[in-house]
């Protein structure tokens, strides 16, 4: 789970890898209708807010993609935000031209891409407000690279053919770049709908600064290594993003862990938190992986790493006492195995992975990491003889449905398990969020369920 966590496809990250360059998105205008009240609820599930298990009236849809550069090369750190009239055309705006609004469509959502590029959003199919064809509004704000404003539009639409601001687009691979197939996830057994959108930034790939000391990246540089939030917590397992960390490639062995203790020093190595040592897992030129260390501050902590080189500047990340989130497989859908100590999700979702849905009924384990303390309490960077209970109560919900949660505890360093009965629903996909102490996972998180 960790490798998975640490290691992106290396065609990605290959020079060259594109002959050509991509089709650059074009910029479109932010409009009128920007939320000017933004919402308390500003993550990438539009359907529900806050606590609210009541959804959003209207079509679902999955929208999703990846933010590229011109080179075709992943961009890590942007921040996607999207906004879009609801399932009655109303937008989140005292000015919006439609008023009879959705009590529990959320209007606008903002997600962070991981090393991949990619993000995600559920939501609903916009409605039409008079003036334009259906479509949703884009920002996207790369560190230190400057941003993009746009708009997704959709294959099919009897008023894309009149719609001004989309046929004022005049090139045409540019116009035909943001106009996007609906399509019917086959998994679904409420009948939602996907779009696939990338956007193509207008920057070539990003070569290391110069120097020769490490570099963390200022922004978003050290993330929850299973569902990639930005910030740190104590005890969990942390990503750390950047250039020159390391001069070599490498996991752990056994020889690196002393009388049951994990390294703060590997190859070099150093990492500190609050000035307090890490403990490694795994490190690389442009990545490491780290278990954050004990501590009880809760706002702005400086991360060091330091290597043969020298030490990088302090990058400030926020130290929460639980920052929850699930490890992933491919496609969002969310580690699990099942009694058998098998993987769950789609069949054949990763090359050499044997997978299988999960049934209603059954007991699955969910992993993640950043859930906060155990009890009795076992200290970061010791491996783990016995496993212990979360000190906080946890609430995972299935879809809208609340599942029961037979045991959860911390088993492993860093890591956390859930064993977790699936609620009795339809075959499909559904999201997969988790509550502990006031804070809640991604909820891009998917399970695949089959009866």
């Amino acid at each position: 789970m960790l490798r998975a966590a640490a290691l992106a496809p290396a065609f990605w990250h290959t020079k060259g890898a594109f002959a050509q360059a991509l089709t650059r998105t074009p910029a479109l205008t932010i409009g009128p209708y920007y939320p000017d009240r933004l919402p308390l609820d500003m993550d990438n599930d539009l359907l529900l807010i806050n606590d609210s298990i009541t959804p959003s009236a209207g079509q679902i849809m999955w929208v999703s993609g990846r933010v590229l550069d011109t080179g075709g090369t992943p961009v890590r750190g942007a921040v996607v935000e999207i906004w879009q009239a609801d399932n009655n055309g109303a937008y989140l705006h005292t000015a919006s031209p439609a008023t009879n609004r959705e009590p529990n469509f959320q209007g606008y959502g903002k997600f962070e891409t991981a090393s991949d590029g990619r993000y995600v959003f559920r939501t609903v199919k916009p409605g039409i407000y008079p003036g334009r064809t259906r479509h949703i509004h884009y920002q996207i704000k790369t560190p230190g690279r400057g941003e993009l404003v746009t708009q997704c539009h959709f294959e099919g639409e009897p008023l894309n053919s009149g719609d001004m601001l989309l046929n004022g687009i005049t090139n045409a691979a540019q116009r035909q770049s943001v106009v996007r197939p609906i399509e019917s996830l086959d998994t679904s057994a409420i009948g939602e709908k996907s779009v696939t959108f990338d956007i193509v930034m207008g920057f070539t790939p990003e070569d290391a600064p110069a120097g020769t000391l490490p570099v963390v990246s200022a922004r978003s540089g050290v993330v929850n290594a299973a569902a990639f939030q930005p910030g740190a917590s104590p005890g969990a397992w942390i990503s750390i993003h950047g250039f020159r960390l390391s001069n070599t490639t490498r996991t752990w062995a056994g020889a690196d862990i002393v009388e049951g203790k994990l390294p703060t020093i590997l190859d070099g190595v150093s990492v500190t938190i609050n000035g307090r040592n890490a403990y490694f897992y795994f490190i690389s030129p442009n990545q490491i992986n780290v278990q954050a260390p004990a501590d009880t501050l809760s706002g702005t902590a400086q991360v060091i790493v330091t290597n043969t080189g020298g030490s990088s500047a302090a990058v400030n990340v926020e130290l929460r006492q639980a920052l929850p989130g699930f490890f992933r497989l491919a496609q969002e859908h969310v580690m699990a195995t099942d009694s058998k100590g098998g993987y769950v999700g789609p069949v054949g979702i990763a090359s050499g992975v044997i997978s299988v849905p999960a049934r209603p009924r059954d007991t699955i384990t969910l992993w993640g990491t950043g859930f906060g303390p155990a009890n009795p309490a076992i200290a970061p960077g010791q491996t783990v003889a016995n496993s212990s209970p979360l000190a906080n109560p946890v609430t995972i919900r299935v879809g809208q449905s609340k599942a029961q949660v037979v045991y959860a505890g911390m088993s492993g360093v860093g890591l956390y398990q859930f064993n977790t009965v699936v609620p009795d629903l339809p075959g499909g996909d559904y999201p997969v969020v988790a509550e502990i102490a006031g804070v809640r996972t991604s909820s891009a998180g998917r399970l695949r369920i089959q009866a």
